[in-house]
C-alpha cells in the first residue's frame, strides 16, 4: 500500500471531517494554520500565507493525481473521495 507524506495525511484528515462538503483552498490553508505554525516561526504574514497556500495546492495536486481527493481546479475546491477516506481507515462512510 502506498505511503503518504504525514502532511497529505493531515489534508485528508481535514478533508474526511468536512465530509460531504467541499473545501477552498483558503478554507483548507486555514484550517492546516496549526501544522504550518507548529514548524515556523512567525515572520510576513502575508508572505507566509501564500507560501502556505502553495505547499497546500501541491499536495492537493497530489492527492488528486492519486485519487485520494476530487480537484476542481477552475475553483481550487476540493473534497474527499471514498479512496481517501479509505486510506485514512475513516468510519465516516458508515454515518
Amino acid at each position: 500500500m502506498e505511503t503518504l507524506p504525514p502532511f497529505f495525511i493531515k489534508v485528508l484528515q481535514v478533508l474526511a471531517s468536512r465530509y460531504g462538503s467541499s473545501c477552498t483552498l483558503e478554507e483548507l490553508t486555514s484550517l492546516l494554520t496549526p501544522v504550518f505554525n507548529s514548524s515556523k516561526s512567525f515572520q510576513d504574514n502575508f508572505f507566509n500565507e501564500k507560501e502556505n497556500q502553495a505547499k497546500v495546492l501541491d499536495a492537493l495536486i497530489r492527492l488528486n493525481d492519486g485519487g485520494y481527493i476530487f480537484l476542481n481546479s477552475n475553483s481550487d475546491i476540493s473534497l474527499i473521495s471514498i479512496k481517501g477516506l479509505i486510506k485514512l481507515d475513516n468510519k465516516t462512510i458508515c454515518n
